[in-house]
């Protein structure tokens, strides 16, 4: 203890020693210290806020002095600086002086290091549209979407694929942006026909079913399009639902009598009668249409009486309407039918083809003469075309009475083989049974031939009688065979 407080006496006295001698000192040294300190603490913070490297950068920049600027960033990165704000300074240089790949080559690099920052993917994909580099614009894109969903960048990549061509790449595109919530109506009617092109039918009726839902089907071509992928899946009811609510929807007669075909090919004969009786009033083209069907179901006496109701309720004539009317009437057996339509709408309103078939259908039943003065009112080219011989399943078919040298022979040859196909026997087991058929053969075709005699005989009759009546001009009054009704 006494050493411990001799120690503590000694240090005591050397610090009372130090302060009488500081204070014996002159105040000048004093001052000269504390001024010295000072100028030291400002040189350091004097060196402290020197500008740095990015602070000259952005004066020379302000300053107007760009080519500066840049050889200071290349050093850096010369020097092996990949720092973000680097990179970023360097591509803006870049761009302003007119060096794109320099330009792009810095933007790539920001990317690399920044993966998700969706704003500079975005720049980048931008810079990509700019430059016209359509391949690294859609991978810029997909990176985009695969990393925040876009409906902008959806729409772009799909159009650029399909503009491409490149089918497979646009179907797996659009199957992405659907599953992260794309639905532009467009797109999803594209996607369903991609599928139903690969056979996906049961995805491509969900897509279609789903646009239509929201009544977004505009053209008929992808309502017909619903319509046959719902008849190929056996939904006969929901395809002719849809079809009733999209023909009462827009009145359409053309469409809805492509929908009725559609059935009809299909072989939903019942389908097409009921989609025409439910879209449709009686006397209009669609209405007809179910007569058309009977004739194709081989119903004829429905399909006449059809056509005769038609006939007398219908409003307007139509030549397209009443030609299709004619060839129903004809094709069930009914000429008399087809003629009263032909007088109605007029034979110079008739289609061609349909005033071919008429007459074709007049000289099969022994009426050559109304054969011919049909005939004698179409254009001379567009007969003789019609009038030519048709070598159809090894038969021929003749309308009027010219006939062209060079085929005349072979006409005859097959009007020979015709005449001996039709009097051929026919065998029968028993005697008595072939006796009786024939019997009946010959009755029926001398009756035939009794009531065409009887309509030649009145037809010639009131012909002479009209030839001579004379008109309020002096002049004979011109024939019509129209107005001809033949005696039964």
């Amino acid at each position: 203890m006494a050493a411990g407080g001799g120690l503590g006496t000694q240090a005591k006295s050397r610090l009372v020693a130090l302060d009488e001698g500081f204070g014996r000192q002159s105040p000048l040294r004093a001052h000269v210290f504390i001024m010295g300190l000072l100028f030291a603490v400002a040189v350091a913070i004097a060196y402290v806020l020197l500008p740095g490297e990015g602070e000259r950068i952005a004066m020379l920049e302000r300053d107007g002095k760009t080519v500066e600027a840049r050889q200071i960033l290349e050093a850096s990165y010369q020097g092996g600086d990949r720092r973000q704000r680097t990179l970023f300074q360097l591509q803006g240089l870049y761009e302003q002086a007119g060096n794109l790949p320099k330009s792009r080559q810095m933007l790539e690099q920001l990317a690399v290091l920044r993966p998700r920052d969706g704003a500079l993917l975005r720049q980048l994909g931008q810079f990509y549209r700019q430059t016209q580099d359509e391949k690294a614009y859609v991978r810029s894109l997909i990176q985009q979407i695969d990393l925040r969903y876009s409906e902008p960048a959806c729409r772009d990549v799909i159009g650029l694929l399909r503009r491409q061509g490149a089918w497979g790449e646009e179907q797996a595109m659009l199957q992405r942006c659907r599953q992260k919530g794309y639905r532009k109506p467009e797109d999803m009617i594209r996607l369903a026909s991609l599928l139903a092109s690969d056979g996906d039918l049961k995805d491509a009726s969900t897509l279609l079913r789903s646009v239509d839902d929201l009544r977004k089907l505009k053209t008929e071509r992808e309502k017909l399009q619903l319509f046959q992928i719902l008849l190929s899946l056996d939904q006969l009811g929901e395809a002719q639902r849809r079809a009733v609510r999209w023909v009462k929807g827009g009145k359409d007669d053309a469409f809805t009598l492509t929908l009725v075909g559609t059935l009809v090919t299909a072989g939903k004969f019942d389908s097409a009668i009921e989609l025409a009786r439910e879209t449709s009033v009686p006397g209009d083209g669609v209405f007809l249409s179910i007569a058309e069907v009977m004739v194709e179901r081989d119903q004829l006496m429905a399909a006449r009486a059809i056509l005769r109701g038609w006939l007398d309720k219908a409003s307007t004539f139509e030549p397209p309407v009443m030609t299709r009317f004619i060839q129903a009437a004809v094709s069930s057996g009914d000429i008399e039918l087809a003629l009263a339509g032909a007088q109605k709408v007029g034979v110079a309103n008739l289609a061609p083809d349909a005033t071919a078939q008429l007459a074709r259908a007049l000289a099969s039943a022994g009426r050559k003469l109304d054969a011919d003065a049909l005939m004698a009112t179409l254009d001379p080219g567009v007969a003789s075309r019609l009038a030519a011989p048709d070598r159809k399943g090894g038969r021929f078919s003749r309308l009027g009475t010219t006939t062209r040298v060079a085929n005349l022979e072979a006409w005859r040859k097959d009007l020979w083989t015709r005449l001996k196909d039709e009097n051929r026997p026919v065998s029968a087991t028993s005697t008595s049974t072939s006796a009786a058929a024939q019997a009946k053969a010959l009755r029926e075709k001398q009756l035939s031939a009794l009531k065409r005699a009887r309509k030649l005989a009145a037809y010639r009759a009131k012909l002479s009688v009209d030839k001579g009546k004379p008109t309020t001009g002096g002049a004979t009054q011109p024939f019509n065979f129209f107005d001809v009704k033949p005696v039964p």
